[in-house]
Parts: C-alpha cells; sequence; structure tokens
C-alpha cells in the first residue's frame, strides 16, 4: 500500500478537499436557519455567508481544475490486479444509494395516475414530461447501480481490475444527464434558488468525472484522462456534499420545512462523493514514481 503524501498523486488535492469541504458544510446549513425561505429555496437576503460559500466554491473548482491540468502529464491510473476492500465496500454503497435513488423515481412514476401521453381538445398530442424523465432515470438508475455493484465484488476479489465493463461503464453517465435533464424542466430562476444550481452544477462535473472515468477505467481514448478524474471529480463531490449533508441535517433536526420542494436529501449524491474520493485518493498515482516501481500483488485500499 503506498503512503499518502501530497508530493504524489492528488494528494494536494486531497488537502485543499477537506479544508474546502470542512468549510462550507456548516457555512450551508447555516443558511437554511437564516437567508433561505423555507419551500422556495430562495434568498431572504444576500449576507457575508452567501459570497463567502460562493466564492469558496468557485476557488476550489478553479484550483481543483488548474492542479488538474498542471499534473496532466504525470498522473497515471493504478490498474493493478489487487483486492481493494476500501473501494470495494464504497462501491457496494453507491450501488445500493444509487437503486435507492431507482426505486424513488420507479414509485413516483407509480404514483402518478396521468398518462404519459395525453390528448387535448384539438387533437394535438403532449407528453408527460416528468413522469417519462422520472421512469428513464429509474432504468438507468438501476442499470448504474449493477454497475457499481460489479465494480465493488471485483474490487473485493481483486480477480480483475474492473477494465471489462466497458459497456455498462457509460450508464452513469447516462443516468445523470437524465437528471440534469428533469432539472431544467424547473420552470423557475436558477439564479435564485441555489439549491438547484448546485445540483446543476453538480450534475455536470459528475457526467463529466464518469466519462473520464469509463474512458480511463476501459482504457478507451484514455491518453493523459487520469486528471479529469480529480480536476472534474473533486468538485462533483464537494458539490454533491453540499447538496447532501446540509439538507440531511435539517431534515433529521425535523426542520424539512426549510428545505426547497424539490430538493430533498438524496442519498444517492452521498453515494457518487465517496465514490469519486475513493477513485481520486487510492487509484490516482504519480506516474514517474509507477514506472519506477515493480507491481507487487498485494491488499490496496
Amino acid at each position: 500500500m503506498k503512503n499518502f503524501s501530497v508530493k504524489s498523486g492528488f494528494g494536494l488535492g486531497a488537502i485543499i478537499f477537506a479544508v474546502a469541504a470542512v468549510i462550507t458544510l456548516p457555512l450551508r446549513t447555516i443558511q437554511f436557519f437564516t437567508v433561505l425561505e423555507g419551500g422556495t429555496g430562495f434568498y431572504s437576503s444576500n449576507d457575508l455567508s452567501v459570497y463567502l460559500l460562493y466564492g469558496l466554491i468557485a476557488a476550489s473548482v478553479i484550483v481543483f481544475i488548474a492542479l488538474g491540468i498542471s499534473k496532466r502529464k504525470k498522473l497515471d491510473f493504478n490498474r493493478d490486479t489487487v483486492k481493494r476492500p476500501v473501494q470495494g465496500i464504497i462501491s457496494l454503497l453507491t450501488a445500493a444509494t444509487v437503486f435507492s435513488d431507482g426505486l424513488a423515481k420507479a414509485g413516483a412514476v407509480m404514483n402518478d395516475g396521468s398518462s404519459i401521453v395525453e390528448y387535448n381538445y384539438t387533437g394535438a398530442v403532449s407528453f408527460n414530461t416528468e413522469k417519462l424523465l422520472f421512469g428513464a432515470e429509474a432504468l438507468l438508475a438501476v442499470i448504474s447501480a449493477i454497475f457499481f455493484l460489479s465494480l465493488g465484488l471485483v474490487y473485493l476479489t481483486g480477480k480483475t481490475n474492473g477494465s471489462e465493463h466497458r459497456v455498462i461503464c457509460l450508464s452513469p453517465v447516462i443516468w445523470c444527464i437524465v437528471r440534469m435533464a428533469y432539472r431544467f424542466t424547473r420552470t423557475i430562476s436558477y439564479q435564485r434558488v441555489s439549491d438547484l444550481t448546485f445540483e446543476l452544477l453538480m450534475l455536470a462535473f459528475l457526467i463529466m468525472f464518469f466519462m473520464a472515468f469509463a474512458q480511463v477505467n476501459s482504457q478507451i481514448s484514455d491518453k493523459n484522462c487520469e486528471w479529469k478524474l480529480a480536476g472534474y471529480g473533486l468538485p462533483a463531490a464537494l458539490l454533491a456534499l453540499i447538496c447532501f449533508v446540509p439538507r440531511l441535517i435539517v431534515t433529521v433536526t425535523g426542520n424539512d420545512f426549510l428545505l426547497y420542494e424539490h430538493s430533498s436529501a438524496e442519498f444517492c449524491d452521498l453515494g457518487t462523493a465517496l465514490f469519486i474520493c475513493s477513485v481520486v485518493f487510492t487509484r490516482l498515482t504519480d506516474r514517474a514514481e509507477k514506472n519506477k516501481t515493480p507491481v507487487e500483488s498485494t491488499v490496496e485500499g
């Protein structure tokens, strides 16, 4: 097992990520009790916490991407066929949380008694967009859960390195695209509802991360793509935690009325954030160091 070092892999990014999370998560939680209107998600006022939160998020994203680009020819992805118990457990946890999203959306589809295709009095056809998107999201969430489940079993057994999942590895990308498409159907201000803004940014970075992961893990057009796992993944993970942790705290304390009506705490956000961290902090290595060090079949996290 390689020792953690800020000089190899993406160690410096780990420190920046931890500091950003420690500051932004409490800051966002406080906003729910001070400057956010319950039910609408609108800011009642723009105090220092609003500017500080956006400033920290913007600075963190810029640093992650800049640091990734600066190391684009120095990073490598560890594909050694070994047991990875930590990443295996996290992958199984991610599978469970993504599957829970599929169950929730499937339940929403079944509880919606309206027809998918409707005709008005002139005979014009209209579609129930929400029901269609929820149905697609439910299906893709189940397929994505199967992908994470497969990865988890592979990492726990150590029989392969997971690169054989070349087709199903695109399912998380499409799942995130559908999740984003649903949010664009909401007729509401993207600037005033910060929850929606954070979700859209999170999903955009998730799409880019999972696309890069599919390339790197399957070794398809993956030359110098390793930096994207960190450059896109860490912003996605930070935003996912911002979308999940404060909402969960608000919910478990019995103040869920403070949440924007369409933005509850979704465990799939936590699952994907943990999966990204496990990839970035345990699989990205220094390319030169890896080429110099003989590969040993040992248990890795």
